[in-house]
């Protein structure tokens, strides 16, 4: 009676750790597939300022090396700058006149022969004045 209640806990056993097997496979091979229609971000970062004008530097990753239009239009639709690029990562700085405390909106568009993704950025200035005062003893 041991002998066969031994057989079929291994009998049921096996069985499970098959199941077990079989199923994480097919996840593990769902969780491989890529996401290729996922949104590439477009970096816009401050990197200083010229002469009182800001200077920003936007970036993007063009991993598949395509041939990429990038467009700088202001709130009212005029066109600031436009450029094509085929490298693989973009890197481009701009520097704006803003001689006033004004907000700066901007709209930056990517595109290429498939898709274009825009994004519109604010760009608010504030200014502070720190003191900073160093007392030693001699």
């Amino acid at each position: 009676m041991k002998t066969v209640n031994t057989q079929i806990k291994r009998a049921l056993s096996l069985a499970v750790l098959a199941l077990v097997l079989v199923l994480n496979a097919g996840v593990a091979k769902a969780n491989n597939k890529k996401k290729i229609d996922e949104k590439k971000s477009i970096e816009l970062r401050y990197v200083g300022s010229v002469n009182q004008m800001p200077v920003l530097e936007v970036a993007y990753d063009n991993e598949a090396g395509e041939d990429l239009n990038i467009t700088l239009r202001d709130t009212e639709g005029n066109v600031l700058y436009t450029g094509n690029f085929s490298d693989k990562k973009i890197v481009k700085r701009f520097q704006f006149d803003n001689s006033g405390n004004d907000d700066i909106k901007i709209k930056l568009t990517v595109s290429s022969k498939k898709n274009a993704q825009t994004e519109i950025f604010q760009i608010k200035r504030s200014s502070q004045v720190v003191e900073a005062v160093t007392i030693a003893k001699l």
